[in-house]
């Protein structure tokens, strides 16, 4: 190990730093970058009283990787060739009150209360539901049940306790 006044340089092998209690990181400048041959990959920033992730890399992903039951999974993927989508591996759970929020002024907003579920939308265009298959189905939690089915380029048809009951025609 030479350590010259600025570095601390290792010849070979791995470095551990092992203490008994915290390890702590004070760079004044707010940025503490992680590299790989001399090259970034990675910084942690202090930015007024925020604490930044940052891939300096262009184009360079964001990945959250666990280990589920013994599998290494990639968790949520941070897509930063894409504006940084989010691809989540799995499920997005809202507790009772969270709004999943969509558009410049949260103009489409999908919520549970605690009691009803809600699809609102409150901008100035329509809510519009679309299908490339045959058409749109309401039907209730259990799949059991029809309520309302939407043909494409057909009949309207509206259900009571699972039975047609008034269905348009081309007429």
């Amino acid at each position: 190990i030479t350590i010259d006044g600025t570095a601390i340089t290792l010849s070979s092998g791995d470095l551990t730093l092992d203490v008994a209690n915290n390890i702590f990181l004070d760079a004044d400048g707010g940025v503490i970058n992680l590299k790989d041959g001399g090259t970034s990959y990675g910084q942690l920033i202090k930015s007024s009283n925020d604490f930044r992730i940052f891939n300096p890399i262009s184009d360079g992903d964001i990945v959250f990787r666990g280990n589920d039951g013994g599998s290494n999974i990639s968790a949520l993927t941070l897509d930063m060739s894409d504006a940084g989508t989010a691809t989540f591996n799995h499920d997005i759970k809202l507790g009772d009150g969270g709004i999943a929020a969509f558009g410049a002024s949260d103009d489409l907003q999908i919520y549970h209360d605690g009691t009803d579920s809600f699809v609102k939308e409150s901008g100035d265009g329509n809510l519009n539901l679309a299908s490339n298959g045959t058409g749109v189905h309401i039907i209730n939690d259990t799949d059991s049940e029809t309520m309302a089915t939407f043909h494409k380029n057909g009949a309207v048809t509206l259900y009571h306790d699972n039975s047609a009951k008034i269905a348009t025609t081309s007429t």
